[in-house]
């Protein structure tokens, strides 16, 4: 629930710094503004993919853990 909630925040955050970087190089002059947007959009993407990753091995661990248990389940039934 917490890694999801978090994705769905760095997600906003990078619709945000789209829109961000849109509007800093449609009417300012270049400057630290836009640095600032595509910085946030960075962090953004990073984010995203390192929860993505977690979720990812949490879910080959869950995995890898029910495997095991139905071989040891299945070595017992034979005897």
């Amino acid at each position: 629930m917490k890694t999801n909630l978090m994705q769905l925040l760095r997600l906003v955050l990078m619709v945000l710094a789209v829109a961000g970087v849109i509007y800093a190089i449609e009417f300012m002059e270049r400057g630290i503004a836009v640095w600032f947007w595509v910085a946030l959009l960075g962090i953004g993407f990073v984010g995203l993919l390192y929860t993505f990753r977690l979720t990812q091995r949490r879910v080959a661990r869950e995995n890898r853990e029910r495997q095991r248990l139905e071989k040891k389940r299945s070595r017992r039934s034979k005897r």
